[in-house]
């Protein structure tokens, strides 16, 4: 609490313990504490389907990662710095590192960015809602892109607020002197980047060209030099990502904005349980998008308030709220509308949208003064770490690498394992290799006919658990469709997630010795205790 006492307590008189430093210090102190949030706890929750995507191909060699992404209708980039992540080890922790980094950079330019649009007050706040959002965090916790073109938009957003607030400037040659060049190459890079990196930064693209309506206007009769530059840009631009989308398209028809097919139906109970992780500070499940207990339920009302209130503050510089307002909308909107043919509802899509929101949020309590400003930001860094707290602590990811644990502890040799689909498979293969379940020469598999086959003379642990976000069948319409292998003799569960179904042979050991704990994690009743 010590860093939010001082952000409150020194804000008189204009942020004087910064001085001329305040630029930097300011996102610098705000990063400190986004990347301590994402660090405590990074490798804790297990690797689920799509990280388990990220770890083979952070482990392929460098051609088959190449061809193993665009032929899954993803652009490598990402991935190439996994794989050079991976030198070091292909741990959770580690491989998650890249996220935490990008995580925190994401909060000290939304800092940065708030700093400029508002005040260094309003920057302050907009760094600590991205850094204590459980959404921001959750992201900063995942193998996985997103919180990088995150990063990397915030960085074109930096570079287009800029450029607003100076538009006479954005006329001027590139080359001539007071052309605002760190600004244009800040926009062109970090959009080319994201472009690069996820298609649904296309969104962003066309936020930011709606956006440069509103700077040309305000540049006045000189705004034929803004749309020069801005064309020059954007050849920048299209040349850097064009040639990737060209691969992408080859590799896998249909790239642009691929549709998620097991992404749920676009009902009020899906926006919501989009709206409320990611823009008002809610914790959800990864895997089933439902909203977690929160200990500050109002929360997150408190900021959409803020942001209105920004938002109408703003009104009296319209080119920074066209600019910033387009940011915000364009995505939800545009993804909203996209959804109406395929289906895209689904809030990781949404996570680059959140950072212009907090900044309009930003904005609104930055307007406080003195002991006011002091208070409110106080409170919001102690509320704000409350309502984060039991993130760390649910189970919002399936517990695969318990189950392992567990099953390498109570198999035997020749033992068959039976998978309800073959990304259990997938999943599970990860972490019985970390298991040593392996060594138990236990043997994995994803099909019933096989299982029937292979199963005499054996016990078969029949599993049922989801991997990712699509919907699945029953439990019970599972355990019913294993009617071949006989009766089950237990059914136990790890975690929130996973079921496990023991089918016995006659000549196996006593059933009932499976209902009493053992050693070594054998009991496979034991729930996760971090499930809520």
């Amino acid at each position: 609490m010590g860093f939010f006492a001082a952000v409150a307590l020194r804000t008189r008189g204009g942020f004087g313990w910064l001085q001329d430093n305040r630029s930097f210090s300011l996102p610098a102190a705000i990063g400190v504490v986004a990347l301590l949030l994402r660090l405590h706890g990074l490798g804790d929750k297990p690797f689920w389907l799509d990280e388990v995507t990220s770890l083979r191909r952070a482990t392929l060699s460098l051609p088959g990662l190449v061809g193993d992404s665009l032929y899954g209708s993803h652009y490598p980039t990402y991935f190439l710095l996994l794989w050079l992540t991976a030198k070091l080890g292909t741990s959770q922790w580690l491989l998650r590192l890249p996220s935490a980094l990008c995580g925190a950079l994401s909060a000290s330019l939304g800092c940065a960015i708030g700093s400029r649009v508002a005040s260094y007050r309003a920057g302050a706040i907009t760094g600590l809602l991205i850094a204590m959002s459980p959404f921001e965090v959750q992201f900063g916790q995942e193998a996985r892109s997103y919180t990088l073109v995150c990063c990397l938009i915030l960085t074109a957003l930096w570079g287009l607020v800029q450029l607003a607030q100076q538009p006479a400037a954005t006329t001027r040659p590139l080359n001539s002197k007071g052309a605002l060049r760190g600004a244009w190459i800040a926009y062109a890079l970090g959009t080319a980047a994201a472009l690069d990196v996820l298609n649904v930064a296309i969104l962003w693209l066309i936020a930011a060209n709606l956006g440069a309506f509103a700077i040309a206007r305000a540049a006045g009769r000189a705004r034929r030099g803004f749309w020069r530059n801005w064309a020059g840009a954007h050849l920048l631009i299209l040349a850097a990502w064009v040639p990737l989308l060209i691969a992408v398209w080859i590799s896998h028809s249909g790239a642009v904005l691929d549709g998620a097919n097991w992404a749920p139906a676009g009902t009020t109970r899906t926006i919501w349980s989009i709206l409320a992780p990611v823009y008002l500070l809610r914790i959800s499940s990864f895997i089933t998008f439902d909203l977690m207990p929160t200990p500050i339920p109002g929360l997150g009302f408190v900021v959409a308030a803020a942001a209105a209130f920004g938002a109408w503050r703003l009104r009296r510089d319209p080119t920074m709220l066209a600019v910033l307002g387009a940011a915000a909308l364009v995505l939800p909107l545009g993804l909203g509308l996209v959804s109406l043919f395929v289906p895209l509802l689904v809030p990781r899509y949404f996570a680059w949208g959140a950072a212009p929101f907090f900044i309009f949020a930003g904005a609104g309590l930055g307007q406080l003064s003195g002991t006011r400003f002091s208070t409110a930001s106080v409170v919001l860094g102690t509320v704000g770490l409350i309502n984060l707290a039991p993130y760390y602590s649910y189970e919002t990811k399936p517990r695969w690498d318990l189950l392992a644990k567990k099953l390498a502890a109570v198999t035997r040799p020749g033992d068959v394992v039976l998978l309800n689909s073959y990304y259990a498979y997938t999943v599970l293969s990860v972490f019985a290799a970390r298991a040593g379940l392996d060594e138990h020469k236990v043997k994995l598999i994803w099909e019933l006919p096989q299982a029937a086959q292979i199963a005499p003379g054996r016990d078969v642990w029949a599993v049922y658990g989801r991997t990712g976000q699509a919907a699945k069948q029953p439990a019970g319409d599972y355990e019913r469709s294993l009617s071949s292998l006989g009766h089950p003799t237990v059914e136990n569960s790890v975690g929130r997630y996973i079921v496990v179904w023991r089918f016995v042979e006659p000549n196996g050991p006593d059933p009932a010795a499976l209902a009493s704990p053992a050693p070594d994690h054998a009991d496979l009743s034991l729930r996760d205790e971090h499930a809520p």
